[in-house]
């Protein structure tokens, strides 16, 4: 049987070693956060990158006539 300052040795070190699950579902909100962000600005960017290289003859008005 193992001396019972093992068990605290060994409890401590994994508590160092590995953080508290409060900190891990911070840091995953973080992280997911920053992915929802980018993958909206990149959408955004998107957006306006294809319409700029259409150019103005195939934007909103492109099927009215004019009058």
């Amino acid at each position: 049987m193992a001396p019972f300052w093992l068990g605290d040795a060994l409890q401590a070190v994994l508590a160092w070693l590995l953080p508290s699950s409060a900190v891990v579902v911070a840091a995953l909100g973080q992280f997911v956060l920053a992915a929802v962000l980018c993958i909206v600005a990149c959408g955004i960017w998107l957006r306006l990158w294809r319409g700029r290289v259409r150019g103005p003859v195939h934007g909103r008005k492109a099927g009215r006539p004019a009058g």
